[in-house]
């Protein structure tokens, strides 16, 4: 067990890849427990012309992953600006929770994870880091499913085929 990260050996590696390894989870699947929608916020000065935009939008500094801009259209993401030809946008997005509020199913497939990174370098043991991985894969599956289960689907709202043969 690591009860400090000020430790050395397995915590300061821990300390180091936590971080990226969290927010890269995070951005795997839009997870519901993680999702926010905020109209971003329009900049008063104009995007220079290279990037053939009308409109400049500061990020949320707390995004970890963009999924959706609405309304649907084209957009660029340079640095912490994204560019559009619209003046509103709705940003629905992933950013980063507290430990504490995560659900269960998603702190399981962390920690099988998280195991499947650190065994080799802890145990030295190969065979012990391609089992953690491997539960860590079947959970990453049971997390994604339990997660999608807490929303409807979004139906498909353009139908082109029958839109073709006039129905």
């Amino acid at each position: 067990p690591i009860s400090s990260f000020t430790e050395s050996g397995s915590a300061a590696l821990a300390e180091n890849l936590y971080d990226q390894f969290y927010e890269s989870q995070l951005s795997y699947h839009p997870w519901g427990f993680a999702l926010k929608q905020q109209k971003l916020n329009l900049l008063t000065e104009k995007p220079d012309t290279m990037t053939n935009y009308s409109h400049a939008f500061q990020l949320p500094t707390d995004l970890v992953f963009l999924w959706n801009i609405q309304p649907f259209g084209r957009y660029e993401i340079i640095g912490d600006l994204l560019y559009s030809n619209s003046n509103q946008l709705l940003a629905t997005y992933t950013h980063r929770v507290n430990e504490s509020q995560l659900p269960s199913y998603f702190v399981t497939m962390m920690q099988y994870k998280l195991a499947s990174e650190f065994a080799q370098t802890v145990t030295e043991n190969s065979g012990l880091a391609q089992l953690y991985e491997q539960k860590y894969r079947m959970e990453l599956g049971a997390a994604q499913a339990i997660d999608s289960k807490q929303r409807p689907q979004t139906g498909i709202l353009d139908q082109p085929y029958l839109q073709v043969r006039n129905y």
